[in-house]
């Protein structure tokens, strides 16, 4: 046995659970297209309740969610702009829900992966990285707090990832 071939099996079994875990994950993302955005939704239930960023829908009226080439519409039930979150609820669908991990258990240095599907594609997009900072601050213009309690990454987050879910290595949504 070559003293490469260890370190390519290695390597080839990370990446095989890689994609198995980004697939799985996958059925539990959305895309939210709202008025002039787009951006990405974790589905939190069966009957549709679906996390996003509270940005990708200001000034909105109406709002469509989807899962490949199924559309569905739905509605705010509720937003906070201070943490950029909102929940929506889709008005029909069979969805996956994501489960959830525990964000209180993050270390800096865990691997983590972002995924995106602002454009409704068969499959979302994928990113990795890994935690860089927990309980972060964000400063806005002029210094003043724009965010508080942040999980920081050094995942490489384009536009459209905003409302994606941000996932451990066991396939938990941790923000």
């Amino acid at each position: 046995m070559s003293q490469l071939t260890y370190p390519l099996t290695v390597l080839k079994s990370f990446s095989d659970a890689t994609s198995l875990l980004i697939k799985k994950i996958s059925e539990s993302v959305v895309s939210v297209k709202a008025q002039m955005s787009r951006g990405t939704g974790v589905v939190l239930t069966k009957d549709g309740y679906i996390v996003t960023c509270n940005h990708v829908l200001q000034g909105c009226g109406t709002v469509k969610i989807g899962q490949g080439e199924k559309t569905f519409n739905a509605r705010i039930v509720g937003t906070d702009p201070y943490n950029d979150i909102a929940l929506l609820k889709a008005e029909k669908g069979q969805f996956i829900p994501t489960e959830t991990g525990d964000s209180e258990k993050l270390n800096v240095g865990q691997y983590v992966f972002a995924l995106a599907n602002p454009f409704n594609r068969n499959q979302p997009t994928a990113t990795s990285g890994m935690v860089t900072s927990i309980n972060s601050t964000i400063r806005g213009w002029r210094g003043a707090t724009a965010m508080e309690n942040v999980i920081a990454t050094d995942a490489q987050l384009n536009p459209g990832f905003s409302g994606g879910p941000l996932i451990d290595v066991e396939g938990k949504l941790i923000a």
